[in-house]
């Protein structure tokens, strides 16, 4: 978490060339955002894997089923979903 806050402070208020300009190329913006959405995925499950011992599997798992219920997914490889299924497999 603490990689794409720096990111969005240097973008915001340091260099923002490197979101106005943007990537040389279409691919190199795909594999970009591919690497941040892996980042942010495994960030999140790290803090998902604690939050399920802190509060329990069985509260996490509803959780997370009550907003897949309401949230439609993107189909993004480290979404919700996804996550879910290692919790619930791994936790």
């Amino acid at each position: 978490m603490d990689y794409l806050y720096r990111l969005r402070i240097k973008a915001n208020y340091e260099d923002a060339a490197m979101y106005s300009d943007g990537p040389d190329n279409d691919a190199a913006a795909g594999a970009f955002l591919a690497d941040l959405e892996a980042l942010t995925s495994a960030n999140l499950l790290v803090h998902e894997i604690r939050l399920a011992r802190v509060v329990g599997k069985r509260a996490l798992l509803s959780a997370a089923d009550q907003s897949l219920a309401k949230n439609s997914s993107n189909g993004t490889s480290g979404g919700l979903a996804s996550r879910r299924e290692l919790l619930a497999n791994h936790v």
